[in-house]
């Protein structure tokens, strides 16, 4: 008769020590990648916000810019006085914005290694995501690069190593104590 093994599980032992990707010291590469692709995102979404704002402005006012901007967007197939087209802009405006300020702010965070912070990103790009393929089903067909951008960042943000980074898995150095 042969004496039990201690990790062989078919005598009733515990299986050996397997570790999973252990946590990079520093950022890897994958998430530096989502960084800096959500600093430049969030600088042209705040730029395009404050673009959309200062069309606003001009909208509302009362000279000759102003009345012949109106009549582009009547041309264009949007009939509106100055302040019905200065809320619209204003709305139109809040959307970039609000992601950009948002992007940056989570961009900046992303240096701390926190659970939290990895699925804020993920949550962030996926609502982003079904943001833009409401925009390509509506006929926005521009928003299919944005979409796979969004699509990248979190397949990136979910790979082995950024995960072990954000949920601070100590890099193992053997088996569990008890052995």
């Amino acid at each position: 008769m042969y004496p039990q093994q201690p990790n062989d599980p078919y005598y009733g032992g515990q299986p050996p020590y397997q570790p999973g990707p252990a946590a990079p010291s520093k950022m890897p590469g994958s998430a530096i990648t989502v960084r800096v692709l959500m600093f430049i995102g969030g600088v042209i979404g705040v730029l395009f916000g404050l673009l959309f704002w200062l069309l606003a402005v001009v909208a509302t006012g009362d000279d000759q810019i102003s009345r012949e901007f109106l009549a582009g967007m009547e041309e264009g197939g949007m009939p509106l006085n100055g302040g019905e087209a200065g809320l619209f802009l204003g709305v139109m405006g809040a959307i970039p914005f609000l992601y950009g300020a948002l992007s940056i702010l989570l961009a900046s965070l992303m240096g701390r290694r926190s659970v939290a912070i990895l699925w804020s990103v993920v949550v962030f790009h996926v609502l982003a995501s079904l943001a833009l393929l409401l925009a390509i089903v509506t006929g926005g067909f521009v928003s299919i690069i944005p979409l796979l951008f969004a699509i990248g960042m979190i397949v990136l943000m979910l790979l082995p190593v950024t995960r072990a980074f954000y949920e601070n898995k100590p890099t193992p150095l053997g088996p569990p104590m008890g052995y």
